[in-house]
């Protein structure tokens, strides 16, 4: 049944894809199904002093609307109507607007950055929803946060999912996005981690 959802809730997303046209995204969509419902290829990827691996599939998206820092890298997976977003935080952004009346506790970085982009993502959506915060796990080679968010970006919108993981990769701290409507969420889930447990320090 499960399946069945998925693809309804993907047609209309193959109509409404920029450049590239229909052939192109059922390409995507089609190589996404006979994997199991999993991104079938990847690539490398860098970003500041990180690298990792990401699928192949996802362009660049030059609207960057998710994401608090301009220098963030923004993809996105037209055809499943996926986004991935990558920021990095160090200690010059304990004076941003980001950390303004966040309360340090213990500088523990790692959620203090966390928490505060978790935060600001839930007090601007409509109807939201956080899950606990919880540790990335073992196979994921830094140490690591991960937490999920949904809601509306107004009372009119749709419904949407954030998956987030914040990493501390030595002084600097990464925070990951996947966001989807959460019929398609159900079955990336797995390749964000997949994407994590890949995460190298260039």
């Amino acid at each position: 049944m499960k399946r069945l959802i998925v693809m309804i809730f993907l047609l209309p997303l193959l109509t409404a894809c920029p450049d590239g046209g229909n052939e192109e995204n059922e390409d995507t969509l089609k190589a996404f199904r006979e994997n199991g419902y999993n991104f079938s290829e990847f690539k490398k990827q860098g970003y500041k002093n990180i690298r990792f691996k990401m699928p192949k599939s996802f362009e660049v998206d030059y609207g960057n609307n998710y994401c608090y820092k301009p220098s963030a890298l923004s993809r996105r997976d037209y055809a499943l109507g996926v986004i991935f977003t990558v920021e990095r935080f160090t200690e010059d952004d304990l004076e941003s607007e980001l950390m303004e009346d966040f309360y340090l506790v213990d500088d523990d970085l790692l959620n203090s950055f966390h928490d505060a982009y978790a935060d600001r993502r839930y007090e601007s959506l409509t109807n939201a929803s956080i899950s606990f915060k919880k540790d990335t796990k073992k196979n994921i080679k830094f140490k690591g946060v991960t937490q999920t968010i949904s809601g509306r970006s107004s009372d009119y919108a749709d419904d949407i999912y954030y998956v987030m993981a914040t990493l501390k990769v030595r002084k600097e701290y990464y925070v990951f996005q996947f966001i989807s409507k959460h019929e398609m969420m159900d079955y990336v889930y797995d390749d964000f981690e997949r994407m994590l447990a890949t995460v190298r320090h260039k």
